[in-house]
């Protein structure tokens, strides 16, 4: 398998979807190499089926441009963090080797985003160590291998960035990648009602899409930008050319 650049890390289809996926277009259209882990099918979801979500991902993926995905199949509402679930993830971890790894923030309304934060601060860190051996899909032992850096993206509950990364230029798309999971958030393009009879949900609320948007413009403006996406970091991140955090146009 040819390294990624960048790796998502999310506990369902679709979370990477809603927080992220404006910085993960701007990586791929500027040549990086892209990729996913799922850790669960998201199989609890209130609406939708395993085989529509599956449909739906695809899709997902397909506009983000991704070179890889790939889903662990834990179970949804039960992430484990366990050795057995580190490893796991040690293994996509070496096998992709990342510059940068995304994942969840560890303060979420969601029990299994907070999981899957822990799982991959654990996985990220356990992977660069050699007495902890794993095989690969081949067979043959794995290097040692530790991401760069680890970015926590925003769900539902917000924190103050470390990082906002302008997304204007992609954020058209960024919502195509949201809207393609129908079954989950049941409205079309800036919030449209779909027709379904299927039980409304946090999700699916009214003004959802227009949430998205106004936080996006929010983290925007911060930056000089009209849309922009957070994220948080444990210690300080550092640039090598000082002009590369000059976002403003404005002063």
């Amino acid at each position: 398998m040819n390294r990624l650049d960048i790796l998502g890390i999310a506990a369902h289809p679709d979370d990477v979807e809603l927080s992220c996926a404006g910085t993960f277009l701007a990586a791929k259209r500027s040549g990086k190499r892209t990729g996913i882990l799922d850790l669960t099918l998201g199989e609890l979801s209130t609406r939708g089926t395993l085989e529509t979500r599956a449909q739906e991902t695809a899709e997902a993926s397909r506009i983000l441009e991704l070179d890889y995905r790939a889903n662990l199949q834990f179970s949804d509402g039960n992430i484990p963090v366990d050795e057995d679930s580190i490893h796991a993830v040690i293994r996509q971890i070496r096998a992709t080797r990342p510059s940068i790894v995304f994942c969840p923030h560890f303060s979420e309304r969601h029990p299994d985003h907070e999981a899957a934060a822990e799982l991959t601060h654990r996985a990220a860190f356990y992977s660069g160590l050699a007495k902890i051996e794993t095989l690969g899909e081949d067979g043959k032992p794995q290097e040692p291998y530790r991401p760069l850096l680890v970015l926590h993206f925003m769900q539902t509950y917000v924190f103050e960035p470390k990082i906002i990364m302008d997304v204007t230029n992609v954020f058209d798309d960024r919502l195509r990648c949201v809207q393609a999971y129908g079954s989950q958030f049941g409205r079309g393009a800036r919030g449209a009602a779909l027709e379904t009879n299927e039980r409304e949900t946090f999700l699916t609320q009214k003004g959802f899409y227009e949430w998205i948007e106004a936080r996006a413009r929010h983290y925007g403006m911060q930056i000089g930008a009209q849309f922009g996406e957070p994220f948080w970091c444990q210690g300080t991140p550092g640039v090598t050319n000082i002009f590369d955090i000059v976002t403003k146009r404005i002063a």
